[in-house]
C-alpha cells in the first residue's frame, strides 16, 4: 500500500470513527437530533387549523387489547385512528396545535366520510386527563376495554419485567404495592402529587385494575352515554359481535375485518393458583362496584 493510501484510508477509519461517534450522540440527544425534521410533519402543524379533533378515544385499558382493536379498527374504510398519543398525559409541553397535526383535515373528513379516533390505553388512569379531554373534545366517544383485573395484573407485571423495569417476583411486587396503598391511605402526605406520567403507569399492577374508581373520576365529566364499555374475552372470542358493538357506537357500516390476528401478545408462565385465589378474592369487592355502576356483569371471579 502507497503511503498516500495509507494516509487516506486512516482518515477514512477516523471519519467513520467521528461520524459513528455524532450518530450515537444525536440518539442519546433526540432534542439536537437535525434528522427529526419531516416536510410531511411540518405541513401537517402549518394546516392544523385546518384539521380535525378526533370523535372518538380509546382511553384504556393497558394490557387489555387495545392495541389489537385498533389494528382492527383502522381496517375499516371510514375510520382513521392514531395509537398512542398521549398527547392529554404532556399537553403541558405539547401544543394543541401538535395535536391537530396528527388528524386529517376537515374536507379530507368530509369528502371520505370518515369517523376520526386515537388510542392511547394509559389515558384512563391518570387523575387529569378527564378534565383536559372534556376541556379540548366534550362530545367525544368513549371507548374502554376491560380485562379480567388478575390477569391485566400479571400481564402488566410480566411487560414490566421484559422491560428490565421489574426485578421483583409477582409475589414480592404485589406485597410491595399492598404496602404503599395501605401507607398512602393512612399517610396522605406520602401521596405523589406530581402528575408525570410515569408515575400513573409503573408499578400500579393492583391499581390499575379497580376499574370503578377511574371510571366514576370520568363519568365526573362525561355522561354514561359518551361510553362504550367492554370486556376483553369478547374480543378474544367472539370478535365479530365485539367490532359489531363498536362500529355501532361509532355510527359507521358493519364491516368484517380480514387480517384478525392479534397484536402485542406476551408470552408468560400461568400464575400461580394460590396467587389468582388472592387475587380474585381482592378484586371481588371492587369488581361489584364496577358492575353495578356499569349494570352490567363480566364473568371474572374465576
Amino acid at each position: 500500500m502507497l503511503k498516500n493510501e495509507t494516509v487516506n484510508s486512516s482518515n477514512q477509519i477516523e471519519r467513520s470513527s467521528f461520524t459513528d461517534k455524532i450518530r450515537l450522540w444525536l440518539l442519546d440527544h433526540p432534542d439536537f437530533n437535525p434528522y427529526k425534521f419531516s416536510l410531511k410533519r411540518a405541513y401537517r402543524i402549518m394546516t392544523n387549523q385546518l384539521r380535525v379533533l378526533p370523535d372518538f378515544v380509546v382511553i384504556g385499558s393497558t394490557k387489555s387489547g387495545t392495541t389489537s382493536l385498533h389494528y382492527y379498527l383502522i381496517q375499516h374504510p371510514r375510520i382513521i385512528s392514531e395509537r398512542n398519543v398521549h398527547f392529554f398525559e404532556y399537553m403541558q409541553t405539547n401544543s394543541i396545535e401538535w395535536y391537530r397535526a396528527h388528524f386529517p383535515t376537515k374536507a379530507y373528513k368530509n369528502f371520505k366520510k370518515l369517523t376520526v379516533g386515537e388510542q392511547t390505553a394509559t389515558y384512563l388512569f391518570h387523575p387529569l386527563i378527564p378534565k383536559r379531554i372534556h376541556t379540548t373534545i366534550p362530545n367525544a366517544k368513549l371507548i374502554v376495554v376491560l380485562r379480567n383485573p388478575v390477569d391485566r395484573a400479571y400481564s402488566n407485571y410480566t411487560h414490566q419485567v421484559r422491560e428490565g423495569i421489574e426485578k421483583r417476583t409477582f409475589e414480592e411486587a404485589i406485597k410491595s404495592e399492598l404496602k404503599r396503598i395501605e401507607i398512602c391511605k393512612n399517610n396522605s402526605e406520602y401521596k405523589i402529587n406530581n402528575d408525570d406520567f410515569s408515575n400513573h403507569v409503573i408499578f400500579s399492577y393492583l391499581r390499575h385494575g379497580i376499574y370503578v374508581d377511574f371510571i366514576k373520576a370520568w363519568m365526573e365529566f362525561f355522561t354514561k352515554e359518551q361510553f362504550l364499555i367492554l370486556p376483553t374475552y369478547d374480543l378474544n372470542n367472539n370478535r365479530a359481535k365485539f367490532l359489531k358493538q363498536v362500529f355501532d357506537y361509532l355510527n359507521v357500516q358493519n364491516f368484517e375485518i380480514k387480517d384478525v390476528e392479534r397484536q402485542n401478545v406476551g408470552e408468560y408462565k400461568k400464575l400461580d393458583k394460590s396467587m389468582r385465589k388472592f387475587l380474585v378474592d381482592y378484586y371481588r369487592p371492587h369488581n361489584e362496584r364496577l358492575f353495578k355502576l356499569l349494570e352490567k356483569n363480566f364473568d371474572w371471579d374465576k
